[in-house]
């Protein structure tokens, strides 16, 4: 061992000069890596997060308009006659509230859509759909009110303006939203 200061001597091996043969060059040029492709998950592939088809969203808002119409005629006109204000009342409001429910939607993503009339500007339309909420609310009331106690009959009413107002927001948004 070596003092202080000192380094120790080791006997080194000698170095050889290593040179690289064509042979032993090439493999190593020519090894490629292939990637292993993810297998697809056994649920399928993966949809996209980004939207929905529009062709699926139109067509689920056809069929819920075909759904409200059938509800309107079969169950809220055919059970409308239990109410003590009369079919034809009970029906109208449940129209009015079906107004309402076409429009509010169209007032709220009035900003976002490609077609829209030139009268409303895009922040007026937004204001009027909150007058407008508050009417609809009044008209489920006044419907839960001429129900006279016929809870079928205020629910079929309530769910045929829901199915309406779903059908409505999924056409405008299938159909005349912007990219």
């Amino acid at each position: 061992m070596g003092g202080q200061g000192e380094w120790e001597e080791v006997a080194e091996e000698p170095q050889e000069e290593y040179e690289e043969t064509p042979e032993e060059a090439a493999p190593e040029e020519e090894v490629e890596y292939e990637e292993a492709e993810p297998s697809p998950p056994p649920w399928g592939p993966a949809r996209s997060a980004t939207r929905p088809d529009r062709s699926v969203l139109a067509m689920v808002s056809g069929l819920g308009f075909f759904v409200a119409v059938l509800l309107m005629i079969f169950g809220v006109w055919g059970v409308a006659g239990t109410s003590p204000a009369g079919a034809v009342t009970f029906t109208g409001l449940t129209v009015a509230g079906l107004g309402l429910a076409t429009v509010i939607p169209y007032l709220w993503m009035l900003d976002d859509l490609r077609i829209r009339p030139r009268r409303i500007k895009k922040s007026h339309a937004r204001f009027m759909s909150g007058p407008l909420i508050g009417i609809l609310a009044i008209v489920l009331f006044g419907l839960f009110s001429l129900s006279g106690g016929n809870w079928l009959l205020a629910i079929l009413a309530v769910v045929v303006i829901g199915i309406t107002q779903a059908s409505v927001t999924l056409f405008l948004y299938s159909m005349l939203w912007e990219d």
